[in-house]
């Protein structure tokens, strides 16, 4: 595993909230909303306006966050994720099926436009897990 990361899911509100995090915090902060997104066909008309992926860096510190897309309020305390990376297929899918057991998964591992495999979960304590194997992104 190369990187531990948390995710933060927000009520529609994302884009404010990470900019009010790079104005405390500094660095370079990426925003990119559903309609942005390959995703867009994917995902109801209504959240095209919401963000799909926040990223905001400065040296280690690396803060991921996205608006809920399902339509469910997110509840304060529960809309954080652990974001594990790995740049080893089999390892990912090992880890992912580990922590499934006995948990929820929320998205199955498959390979998406960001990421060679990429996996959400609850595990059997009620924590929130991404599993990630980036792919490169064309520029």
């Amino acid at each position: 595993m190369s990187v531990l990361n948390a995710y933060l899911t927000f009520n529609g509100n994302c884009a404010e909230a990470m900019n009010f995090y790079k104005d405390i915090i500094g660095g370079e902060l990426q925003v990119m909303s559903v309609k942005d997104s390959p995703m867009k066909d994917q995902v109801p008309e209504a959240f095209h306006n919401q963000v799909m992926h926040a990223y905001l860096q400065k040296g280690d510190l690396k803060l991921m966050a996205s608006d809920a897309m399902n339509g469910d309020p997110v509840t304060t305390g529960s809309n954080v994720s652990l974001a594990l990376g790995s740049d080893d297929v089999n390892e990912a899918d090992q880890i992912f099926n580990g922590l499934s057991a006995g948990g929820k998964i929320t998205m199955p591992m498959g390979e998406t436009f960001f990421a060679k495999r990429f996996g959400m979960l609850t595990d059997k304590y009620g924590l929130n897990w991404m599993i990630n194997v980036d792919k490169p992104m064309p520029l």
